[in-house]
């Protein structure tokens, strides 16, 4: 719909589609003249029927179509005189603001759609004055008909923002016919860029930038006051708050680090690694300490407090997230992470049948120096984390996940951490109504290795399959005597060997090693320090003070008195014990004949006088020196050791015995 000569007008094609008539009686109404056409159809350009003529079945159903054709009409009038432009579209594209950012693509879109709409209102506006004025008339206010007219546009097409209220949308057209383009921008936009230029030169930036950046963090309007202060006495223009914020965020990415610190710096502005999990277990472990989220009583000089919470270091594996190793304490030490490790170590051989290495360990620089060598027993490899990089553990999460899927159900839950929001933590009046009811300390340490040990059991199954999936070569066993060395436990006491072997008070229970090694009795009066698995008392390792000496002892195998009760077992043992006594008698006996043999020799073997005689030419007393070399080689008597030679003679050529005392042969000599 629309008004031709002040005519309200339908086009004739568009009464074709809307099937309000056919072609053929669209024909035939207009050669019987039934309708008008006030504006014949040409190339582009729609014939035009007025509407008032029509015949009244044919105006009933433009009407059901479009409700108000007067009301169309207008809207019409409007979104006809709307032109592209491509000039103030290129405007609104490059509005540059003070910090290099452009408007964001809907201000643009809508700014845009602003300018053309309001063109469009002043061609009409012109349109209808200068019909007005040529019929003799004074000009008209159509404020209210086009207000209401311009919020029929389709804003699809034309999504503006101009005002609905006819006064409103008066003020904004006469605003944009004196301002121009920039009138339409926002005026924090515009703010922005004017407070931006009264910071001009470098010493203004850096006296704004040094308040900005202080690390006591004060805020917009704080810092304007005290910039005014120093603007005041330089002779610089004043500026606002507004204008802080706008520096603010203009130079965040330089002032960042020293308001919040290098680790902050390091953790939210440079960029981050991203990294996958390893494909199959023993790959990559990593290790932390948590402060578990679980209250527990304790009676502290004669009274209880409730506030305690316990510490569990956890070996994390991170194919699966699988917790390989953990350890429970009051506070984290070396030797909670140590025993951790040995969890870990021990995790290993109960689920796979060997105790085996990671390829590499991760954890915090906590205690670093003295942790090293465990780590590097413990995996092939140790790389720490960078010093505050909490993102580079993935076992931080970790933590949180475990406390909201466990902790937070239990009557003792503390909460979440002390930078989580009031409302997610528990009610404090009722954590001191059930205080009474926390757990003593063996009971969290037992809450824990339930969560633990849940956590697990749900991963059991796919952990053993993947590691029957590992190739075989990335599998790193370690040596139990390695394992003991570095993660066994001790006594705290020194011991030495006896005939039953050594023997240890552990965990208030005598128990008694040995070792088959022959060597191992050569050390008799060194003092041992038995290292230990408490869960596996089968083997221990016996080491000397500076580790030089090491031996992998068995336990002693108990044999029973009465013949009535020995088994097979029985037999076997104490046959290896017969078997290994031989070989040791064996032994000693062949060292003694290489001895004897050694004397023999030396027996009779030349003086030591002759062979001194022989090399050197030394004269006696009265100058003689062949004499002296002759008498050097008839052999005495005795020997050097003061025994006769017929002696000497009978112990070496006497024949070793088979059986019996191996020592009987020397009690003459």
């Amino acid at each position: 719909m629309e008004y031709y000569n002040n005519i309200l007008a339908v086009k004739a094609n568009w009464l074709i589609d809307e099937g309000i008539m056919t072609d053929t009686v669209y024909r035939h109404l207009v050669v019987r003249k039934d309708i008008e056409v006030i504006r014949r159809g040409c190339r582009n350009t729609p014939a035009l029927v007025n509407f008032e003529n029509m015949p009244t079945r044919f105006k009933s159903m433009v009407k059901a179509k479009i409700k108000d054709p007067h009301r169309a009409a207008m809207v019409n009038m409007v979104e006809e005189r709307i032109e592209d432009d491509a000039e103030k579209a290129g405007y609104f594209d490059g509005y540059e603001l003070s910090d290099g950012r452009n408007l964001p693509r809907e201000r643009r879109r809508e700014y845009y759609a602003n300018a053309i709409v309001l063109d469009a209102i002043g061609r009409l506006i012109s349109f209808r004055n200068g019909k007005r004025h040529a019929l003799g008339n004074r000009s008209a206010r159509f404020w209210d008909e086009i207000a209401d007219y311009t919020q029929e546009l389709d804003r699809q097409r034309w999504p503006h923002a101009l005002p609905a209220n006819p006064r409103s949308l008066e003020r904004k057209y006469k605003s944009y016919r004196e301002g121009g383009l920039e009138s339409l921008v926002h005026r924090t936009y515009i703010e922005s860029n004017r407070n931006a230029a009264k910071i001009r030169d470098n010493v203004q930036r850096n006296v704004l930038m040094t308040m900005i950046s202080d690390p006591r963090n004060f805020d917009n309007e704080q810092i304007s006051r005290a910039y005014n202060t120093v603007a005041e006495q330089m002779e610089w223009k004043k500026i606002t708050g507004g204008t802080v914020g706008v520096w603010r965020d203009k130079t965040d990415d330089i002032l960042f680090a020293r308001r919040r610190g290098s680790t902050a710096f390091r953790n939210e502005k440079t960029m981050q690694v991203k990294r996958r999990a390893p494909e199959y277990p023993l790959y990559f472990w990593t290790l932390d300490g948590w402060d578990v989220e679980l209250l527990y009583q304790e009676n502290n000089n004669g009274r209880t407090v409730y506030h305690k919470r316990p510490t569990v270091v956890v070996v994390l594996d991170a194919c699966i997230k699988f917790p390989i190793g953990y350890a429970v304490g009051t506070h984290e030490t070396p030797e909670l992470i140590n025993e951790a490790l040995r969890d870990a170590a021990r995790t290993t051989e109960k689920i796979f049948g060997k105790i085996y290495r990671a390829h590499q360990v991760q954890s915090d620089r906590y205690a670093i120096k003295k942790m090293a060598a465990s780590y590097e027993t413990i995996a092939d490899k140790f790389t720490p984390a960078r010093a505050h990089n909490a993102k580079a553990k993935i076992i931080e999460p970790w933590f949180k996940y475990l406390n909201k899927k466990y902790c937070q159900f239990a009557g003792n839950w503390s909460g979440f951490g002390v930078t989580s929001r009031k409302e997610n933590q528990p009610n404090p009046d009722y954590l001191n109504k059930v205080r009474k009811n926390f757990p003593d300390y063996a009971g969290v340490v037992a809450q824990v290795s339930n969560i633990i040990g849940k956590e697990r059991d749900e991963l059991m199954e796919r952990y053993v399959n993947l590691f029957s999936e590992m190739p075989v070569d990335k599998k790193i066993e370690m040596p139990r005597e390695q394992y003991l060395l570095q993660f066994g436990s001790t006594t705290g006491f020194n011991n030495l060997l006896r005939g039953n072997g050594l023997t240890v008070t552990i965990g208030g229970v005598k128990r008694s090693f040995d070792s088959f090694d022959h060597n191992f009795r050569r050390y008799a009066s060194t003092k041992w320090e038995v290292r230990y698995d408490p869960g596996n008392l089968d083997n221990v390792l016996a080491v000397n003070g500076d580790e030089t000496l090491r031996f992998m002892l068995e336990a002693k195998y108990v044999q029973p008195m009465a013949l009535v009760e020995r088994g097979e077992r029985d037999a076997e043992e104490l046959n290896r014990i017969r078997e290994f006594n031989r070989e040791y008698e064996d032994s000693v006996t062949n060292r003694l004949g290489e001895i004897a043999g050694t004397m023999n020799e030396l027996a009779t073997s030349r003086s030591l006088d002759e062979d001194t005689l022989s090399k050197l030419m030394i004269t006696d007393s009265v100058g003689q020196h062949k004499n002296r070399r002759s008498e050097a080689r008839e052999l005495p008597e005795s020997d050097v050791f003061g025994e006769s030679r017929e002696k000497v003679e009978r112990i070496s050529s006497a024949p070793l015995p088979e059986t019996g005392d191996v020592f009987d042969i020397y009690d003459e000599y």
